[in-house]
């Protein structure tokens, strides 16, 4: 029978599953990761689902460190969602 992170690490979504699918929770914003209520930035929708509440600041550095733990360069990420592409439409 299969551990319980052996069930967690093999339900892990990819970065992009999570812009597709959570990332149509919450309305695209630009220059932050949250506007406080339903406004995320492809960053923030990363962090929110590890997690963040998205009004937190606190423990939105934490979150960031979900980042690295998939391997994503929170700097491109931040470069696209900032440039205007929709994470919809990227993911």
């Amino acid at each position: 029978m299969m551990s319980q992170q052996q069930q967690l690490l093999k339900q892990e979504l990819t970065v992009s599953q999570i812009l597709r699918i959570y990332g149509k929770k919450f309305r695209q914003v630009r220059k932050r990761y949250s506007d406080g209520h339903n406004g995320r930035c492809a960053v923030g929708v990363i962090m929110s689902y590890y997690g963040w509440n998205g009004k937190d600041d606190s423990h939105a550095a934490g979150r960031l460190i979900a980042l690295r733990h998939v391997g994503v360069s929170k700097d491109s990420i931040i470069r696209l969602n900032d440039s205007g592409t929709d994470y919809l439409d990227r993911a």
